[in-house]
């Protein structure tokens, strides 16, 4: 009798467990979050201990376990606005730590950088919205002259505000 390895697709007759497949609305992402475990200490032995004289390995039993021993990382160069680059390093201590969320996930929360970005995207939202629910600000932003007037407006309004914050 043959057994399907989920694996390869491949029916084999010594194919001793069966691993159950992916279903159609999960993602599998394999990278290397940690730049200590190399092809050589590759293990999953947190630690060695000596039970009947023999050496065994002591291993992780949950999710917790496995962060707390690798302490997954990974080293990310983002480009700012001007077309800087601005180095980061995101840290993952649970599963949630790889969620987006539309924006509101912990890998952006954790981020300076990330949730910086989500601000200004947010503050972008809100300005569009009020754009589109003003009819005069619509008008307004139609004429060249009238556009130029409220800029001017507004930043008089900003160094305004950036003297009486000093």
């Amino acid at each position: 009798m043959s057994k399907e390895n989920y694996l390869s697709r491949i029916e084999e007759e010594d194919s001793s467990a069966r691993i159950e497949g992916l279903s159609e609305n999960k993602t599998l992402y394999v990278d290397q979050f940690t730049a200590d475990v190399t092809f050589e200490n590759r293990g999953l032995a947190m630690e060695e201990v000596e039970e009947d004289g023999q050496k065994r390995g002591v291993y992780p039993r949950s999710m917790k376990e496995v962060f707390a021993y690798y302490k997954p990382k990974v080293e990310v160069d983002f480009a700012g606005d001007g077309g800087e680059s601005k180095k980061e390093v995101l840290n993952f201590n649970e599963m949630k730590d790889f969620d987006i969320n539309n924006g509101k996930g912990n890998l952006v929360t954790n981020s300076p950088f990330l949730s910086d970005l989500r601000s200004k995207k947010d503050n972008c939202e809100t300005v569009q919205k009020q754009i589109e629910k003003n009819a005069r600000l619509r008008e307004i932003l139609k004429d060249a002259e009238a556009r130029g007037e409220l800029k001017a407006l507004l930043e008089s309004i900003l160094v305004e505000l950036n003297e009486s914050n000093k």
